[in-house]
């Protein structure tokens, strides 16, 4: 069942404990400080749980910490850790364990079984009880859907296989043979075939329609579960020799013997495509194999005990069960942890993957059998198609971007992360501008050409030349009606859509790293190696400011609301000056390295850089404020860039990759007044008033 919401009074009672903790001397009714204080020790809970990846946690905490002091960082947090947290369905209970679960092939109908011997079928959306499936004499071990979802098989203690027509609850089948509990169950991608296998160490492969047994494979000690390749050719088995075998049907012979894991193996699989074997141990690791060779590809190691483990059949998604009671969910191809749950209070037995991959079932010996459901849209995407540095990048649509590097241009599709025929131009791009209506595509080479593309198809439209040096810098006018490119010293000026050459700036002594026009288009702004920034009045051609910063200028950007010029480079702060004067307003990130690249929203409330510290952080304006961080960067970004519509932002880096972060919880947070209650349901939490914590109900 769902948690039960947090009382006003419990919460009450929570936060005039908080009030203990107040500094000596203060004042009693100086509630502005309490309720401060108590914000700052929610804000550190959420953190710790977003570190640890327990996002539904960490929710909660900064929801609660948004009631106090409604902060930028809590506002951050909380976005943050709702675009990545698993919300939880349904929760039912039962006298004695949960040790198997299974999604029916349409995701609609979860079954469930344990040491009460009773199968149960539940609606997945709505968590009602379809059936009760009543015939085993002990606890089920094993439950398992045929491919088109008519037939459930299910057996456990003494040793007997019953199959189930699953739409009429009633017994069709008795399938008799092995002489002890039988672990593990699963039918062939045919529907056709049913594989067994348990504690009297036998691999059993049965004729479902005859219901006889067709051949018997054999482990050393008992044997826990079984899987089929998708053509059939081949099953795998896993047992308490610490050994997975890959046996040949056809010539019903061993082809594979996986050996490395140090204690049993719980689970095995292969991936949809045959290639690779997955297996999963009681040693902590989670180990993938060449289904050819044989030969072991990688290993997962897992910081907690591995009682259960399931993966897609993509192998992109890992969940894992714990004996310490976890959920964990990991990215079967870098290893990283994507989300922790402590579900359980006691062992996690069963876990179960939607065949969309989007919902899960945890099972325990705390009797409790949870549904969870995984956000619809990731919280981050990561593309990978560059081979060398990313240099620049930029959205063409909301849905749309445009990356360039050495190796040429890219052109991606958001909703599919992939990209839709890469082009490259024959030469590095070393700089990118789209242009107001979205309609064009500038891009920079590393060999002083500049080409005016078509945004939609990529198609060529305009060669330009006449810089000196590669094209670094580049900047479309708002009324997308001229184009500017710096080179080594000067800046050259070219009309839109006509490509005739409007003039020349001279003035910078050293390259020429970054320009932006101010929003009324009538100056330019330019930075670059000779640490200045300049501003010129593009009527008269002429430079009408210059500022002085100590270092090479990566990045200018005016800010969209207020038209103040916004600076960045390396060795030194973000800094924001009046853009008339050149007055110094404010210094963001004094303590940093230094910054490589800036990029804004269109509404002009926010602001993002990329660091030399690897992080990408977004600021709040035209405050200045901080709202955030994001690592994930391997190497320095060199590039952010908001959508349009502010549904994502996008990093590249040097590590070879474009990070995709989607951004419209983070712009719009939800209301404080529903936030905590929110998190109490959605994340199944409830209070721990005496230890003034927030737990996993």
């Amino acid at each position: 069942m769902r948690a039960r919401p947090l009382g006003w009074v419990g919460l009450a009672l929570l936060l005039a404990s908080c009030s203990a903790l107040r500094p000596a001397g203060e004042v009693s009714g100086a509630g502005t400080t309490e309720r401060s204080l108590r914000a700052r020790i929610y804000l550190a809970k959420g953190d710790a749980a977003a570190e640890s990846r327990q996002w539904g946690l960490a929710a909660g905490y900064f929801a609660a910490a948004r009631m106090e002091t409604d902060s930028l960082a809590a506002q951050w947090g909380q976005a943050w850790a709702r675009s990545r947290a698993s919300t939880r369905l349904w929760t039912k209970t039962f006298e004695g364990s949960v040790l198997t679960a299974t999604f029916s092939p349409d995701g609609r109908v979860l079954a469930s079984a344990g040491t009460d011997s009773v199968i149960r079928l539940w609606d997945v959306s709505r968590g009602e009880l379809l059936a009760k499936l009543e015939g085993h004499s002990a606890e089920v071990h094993a439950v398992a859907f045929s491919p088109d979802g008519r037939l459930l098989a299910s057996a456990g203690r003494p040793g007997e296989i019953r199959i189930w027509d699953s739409s009429q609850g009633r017994q069709v089948a008795l399938l008799q043979g092995h002489s002890d509990v039988v672990r593990g169950l699963a039918f062939s991608p045919g529907g056709k075939m049913l594989a067994s296998c348990g504690v009297d160490k036998t691999v059993r492969v049965w004729d479902v329609g005859a219901g006889t047994e067709r051949m018997r494979f054999e482990h050393d000690e008992y044997a826990i579960s079984v899987a089929f390749s998708g053509d059939e050719r081949h099953l795998l088995s896993t047992s308490m020799d610490r050994s997975t075998r890959v046996w040949d049907l056809g010539a019903r012979t061993e082809l594979h013997r996986l050996v490395g894991h140090e204690e049993k193996v719980e689970s095995g699989a292969f991936s949809a495509d045959g290639q690779r074997i997955m297996t999963a141990a009681a040693d902590r690791t989670v180990r993938f194999w060449s289904t050819r060779s044989g030969q072991l590809l990688d290993v997962l190691r897992i910081q907690s005990g591995v009682s259960a483990t399931i993966i897609d059949p993509q192998f992109r998604l890992l969940v894992q069960a714990g004996w310490d009671g976890r959920i964990q969910l990991f990215d079967a191809r870098s290893g990283e942890l994507l989300e922790r749950l402590d579900a359980h209070r006691s062992f996690a037995m069963t876990v179960a993957l939607s065949p969309d991959g989007l919902t899960f079932a945890s099972g325990g010996r705390d009797g409790s059998l949870h549904v969870w459901s995984r956000p619809r849209t990731p919280a981050e995407v990561i593309l990978r198609g560059h081979q060398v540095w990313v240099e620049a990048l930029a959205f063409s649509e909301d849905q749309a971007l445009v990356s360039g590097g050495e190796d040429g241009l890219r052109l991606w599709s958001l909703p599919e992360g992939n990209a839709l025929e890469p082009r490259s131009l024959g030469t590095g791009i070393s700089s990118l501008a789209v242009s107001p209506d979205r309609k064009l595509i500038a891009a920079g080479g590393l060999d002083g050409t500049v080409r005016v593309l078509e945004a939609g198809s990529g198609r060529q439209l305009l060669a330009l030349s006449g810089v000196t040096g590669s094209v670094r810098a580049l900047a479309i006018a708002p009324d997308g009606k001229s184009l500017a490119a710096g080179g080594d010293r000067d800046i050259l000026l070219w009309s839109l859509p006509s490509g005739s050459v409007l003039g020349q700036l001279t003035g910078h002594t050293g390259k020429i790293w970054s320009l932006a026009f101010e929003p009324a288009g009538n100056r330019l702004a330019s930075g670059g190696a000779d640490n200045t920034v300049r501003l010129w009045d593009l009527n008269r051609r002429q430079q009408i400011l210059q500022l002085d910063t100590g270092g090479l200028v990566r990045a200018v950007a005016f800010t969209p609301s207020d038209n103040r010029l916004v600076t960045a480079g390396i060795n030194q702060p973000i800094r924001i000056w009046d853009a008339m004067d050149g007055r110094l307003v404010k210094a963001l990130d004094e303590g940093a390295v230094g910054a490589l690249s800036i990029g804004m929203s269109q509404d002009g409330r926010f602001m993002a850089s990329g660091g030399m510290d690897l992080l990408v952080k977004v600021w709040s304006l035209p405050s200045g404020e901080l709202m955030g961080r994001s690592a994930g960067h391997q190497g320095m970004p060199t590039a952010v860039s908001f959508s349009p519509g502010m549904s994502a932002l996008a990093s590249a880096g040097a590590d070879k990759t474009i990070r995709l972060i989607k951004f419209d919880d983070l712009a719009h947070p939800p209301p404080i007044q529903t936030g905590l209650a929110e998190a109490m349901l959605r994340y199944g939490l409830t209070w721990n008033e005496e230890r003034l914590l927030l737990q996993n109900r």
